[in-house]
């Protein structure tokens, strides 16, 4: 008998979703991930762009699902420390509570996420130095206390750690330019005296209703946009000195704030790399997931044989291109599973 038992390793929105959708064939589902509790990055967010969906509304629906599913064996707290061919499958070894034990499964799914970057490579930024100093994750998780603070000026900051070949990565990480509009105009709904400039390289926002939704921050909001680079961040007199440049008038600028933002980028995870670098999979020069060329497969969520990828293991993405990812990827690995099927008969 065929052993048709599926692994997703990371139980974020993408492995969420590719467990839902796999086991709605009715086949044996393990989602495993090192947190205590399901939802990734997307658990720790408020609303999401553009719609302004809550986060947590996201993660809550979708560990429902996956709770009345009994085909779904959720495994919290674990990790996959080695995944190795074993005949026609793919033998995963799990180390959970400083006990390790193993399990084969016939295809396995790859949702490892990202992580974010260290704001503190910025050193002219003061990242953890200087009171005021955040990133946009930090944001995220102090948003309440934030917005009711009282804030005169507020300086957001793109593209920290992205497109930055001297410090950070050469690629667009795609969604700062979106959760930074977002949680500018937050800060300035709760706050309408306050003063909120975003410093871009560019504006990037190629989502469905994505120009608007930037538009809306600067036009509605009167958040003030200005292209440009910030060279260094100074405390002075208890608030945060900026000093910049205004490329498009070409001249230095100065203003002082209360609140400056980085919106830091999404780099891969070192675990990816590890089980990618033991089935032989490739990364890009980067560091993420490279697919197999659509000029050789069908699938283009596939890696290898029998291994799926979902979400910004492969490169950066937001929330709805990971669940669509994690749908994708379940679709390849019951198209995987019926052709092994047919051929086994």
């Amino acid at each position: 008998m065929l052993n048709e038992g599926v692994l997703v390793i990371g139980g974020g929105v993408a492995g969420m979703q590719a467990a839902i959708d796999i086991a709605a064939s009715g086949r044996e589902v393990v989602l495993v991930d090192k947190e205590r509790s399901l939802g990734g990055h997307v658990k720790e967010y408020g609303s999401l762009f553009p719609e302004l969906t809550e986060g947590t509304l996201v993660v809550k629906q979708k560990a429902q699902i996956i709770k009345d599913n009994p085909k779904i064996s959720v495994m919290l707290g674990s990790e996959v420390d080695r995944l190795t061919y074993a005949d026609s499958n793919i033998k995963a070894n799990f180390v959970s509570n400083g006990t390790i034990n193993d399990q084969i499964f016939s295809a396995v799914v790859i949702a490892t996420g990202f992580d974010n970057f260290e704001g503190k490579k910025y050193g002219e930024y003061g990242y953890d130095r200087y009171p005021g100093v955040i990133t946009g994750i930090d944001f995220e998780h102090q948003e309440e206390a934030i917005l009711k603070k009282p804030i005169k000026t507020a300086v957001f900051i793109k593209c920290v750690g992205s497109r930055d070949r001297s410090k950070g990565m050469p690629y667009c990480s795609k969604i700062c330019c979106m959760y930074t509009a977002k949680q500018a105009a937050e800060l300035k709904k709760a706050q309408p005296n306050a003063q909120v400039y975003v410093f871009y390289m560019d504006i990037r926002s190629n989502f469905k209703n994505g120009e608007e939704f930037v538009r809306s921050a600067m036009e509605n909001q009167h958040i003030k946009y200005i292209r440009g680079r910030v060279g260094k961040v100074i405390p002075t007199n208890g608030r945060l000195l900026i000093r910049a440049e205004d490329t498009l008038m070409g001249v230095p600028l100065e203003l002082e704030a209360d609140l400056v933002v980085l919106a830091t980028a999404m780099v891969p995870r070192e675990s990816t790399k590890s089980l990618a670098t033991q089935l032989g999979i490739k990364l890009d020069s980067n560091g993420f997931i490279s697919p197999i060329p659509m000029t050789e497969s069908e699938n283009p969520m596939i890696l290898t044989k029998g291994v799926f990828y979902a979400g910004a293991c492969g490169f950066p993405c937001d929330v709805k291109d990971a669940i669509n990812q994690g749908s994708a990827a379940a679709a390849g690995v019951l198209g995987y599973l019926q052709f092994n099927r047919r051929a086994a008969n």
